[in-house]
């Protein structure tokens, strides 16, 4: 199976909408307080049964025996679907045009379509522009991959459940890159260094229909081995130095961001370990990662639902030897030996990609990523167009969603 790096064919850097300008005169006025009607009854239960008289039963709720196929597809699939994909079905009639719109779907969408949809990347020592490869070119992607809606060109720090946090010349931005709607953060109470170790941790569910976020940095005390942290939470647009302090690391020296899952925050680091720290909570923990042989590269992700740890090395030719060890002991799960073609006589580096909600194993060998699923022991290919595996490039698992950002 054939992927392709995303980049819309529907016409320029737009969603195609392709909805006719004078729909509006031909509607009455009636119809849009039905759309009303229709938002609030979303999320009712078809399934009960109703001994009314006909009558008496209410003009405004859909009867199951009286649905029609397109109204299961708008309550019951569309809110699974990715951006690009829901963009599309605008297109279909002014109904859906305006149900897609609405906040209705818009607010369920974000929390039950979480599938990985592809990878933001860039390659901040080249200066590139942000650039995405979408796993499926037809259902998922963005207008603008490189983000020139935002006021200044930016290198992207962490993605989370369809938001991006992205860093100017001094100023954080959240966005999404599939509404292009965005937000400029205050500037933080420290500084963070010109690499700073920040995570965004964004949670879609029931409870958070006002799209709540934190921002975490992990930062250094000067001078001195300790790691402190600073949050900014968009319900008071406020940034604050939390009270807790990590003295534990052997090398308080942090690699770049980290993964959001779970209400916790992972920051890789130098010395072979993990720093955790719950958000809620506000509490750190050290997590020891198992000792790497000379060669061997791996990646926090998270695999059906759980934390882990993934290496991958190429043993010979085609053939890599993929570790995984999962859980806060980070015991090893499982080993195995994987063909990833073509045939070649010689061995590559390769790199370990971070992945969200997904049963696969991800891995870059030059200019290629494959998807490797041990269940069905079946493997995907998608070209990046990148070049060589090397310092500076960064590549952040993407979840198409039409979240709004308050």
């Amino acid at each position: 199976m054939e992927f392709s790096e995303a980049g819309y064919a529907i016409g320029s850097d737009e969603w195609d909408d392709n909805i006719p300008d004078n729909w509006d005169d031909s509607i009455p006025d009636k119809w849009d307080n039905n759309i009303l009607d229709t938002f609030k009854f979303a999320d009712y239960d078809f399934t009960a049964t109703y001994q009314m008289e006909e009558e008496k039963f209410p003009a405004h709720i859909i009867r199951k025996e009286d649905m029609k196929l397109k109204d299961v597809v708008k309550e019951h699939v569309l809110p699974f679907l990715p951006a690009k994909s829901l963009m599309k079905f605008r297109a279909v009639s002014k109904e859906w045009d305006k149900w897609i719109g609405g906040p209705l779907l818009t607010y369920q969408q974000s929390f039950l379509c979480q599938s990985l949809s592809g990878y933001f990347y860039q390659d901040t020592k080249m200066g590139w522009d942000p650039r995405f490869i979408s796993l499926d070119h037809s259902a998922s992607g963005v207008p603008n991959p490189a983000l020139h809606f935002l006021p200044e060109k930016v290198k992207i720090l962490s993605s989370c459940n369809g938001l991006l946090l992205c860093q100017g010349w001094e100023k954080y931005y959240v966005c999404n890159p599939a509404t292009q709607d965005w937000k400029m953060l205050p500037l933080p109470q420290y500084y963070h260094g010109a690499e700073p170790a920040v995570v965004l941790a964004f949670e879609p569910s029931l409870r958070n229909i006002e799209v709540y976020y934190h921002v975490i940095c992990a930062f250094p005390l000067l001078g001195q081995p300790i790691i402190g942290f600073e949050i900014y939470s968009s319900e008071s647009n406020s940034w604050k130095c939390s009270s807790a302090y990590c003295t534990e690391l052997e090398n308080p020296s942090l690699v770049g961001g980290g993964l959001y899952m779970k209400g916790v925050v992972y920051y890789e680091t130098t010395s072979n370990e993990v720093l955790a720290f719950a958000v809620k909570d506000e509490l750190p923990a050290i997590i020891s990662l198992p000792t790497m042989l000379v060669g061997r590269h791996g990646s926090l992700t998270q695999m059906e639902g759980e934390l882990c740890y993934i290496t991958a090395y190429n043993e010979t030719g085609n053939v890599f030897l993929i570790d995984i060890y999962q859980g806060m002991e980070m015991s090893l799960k499982r080993s195995v030996s994987v063909n990833l073609g073509p045939n070649r006589s010689y061995t590559q580096e390769c790199e370990v990609l971070p992945c969200v909600n997904s049963d696969a194993v991800v891995i870059c060998v030059g200019s290629f990523i494959y998807l490797y699923h041990p269940r069905e022991q079946k493997v995907e290919r998608t070209m990046t167009s990148s070049g060589a595996i090397g310092y500076g490039r960064k590549f952040l698992p993407y979840i198409n969603s039409l979240v709004t950002l308050h």
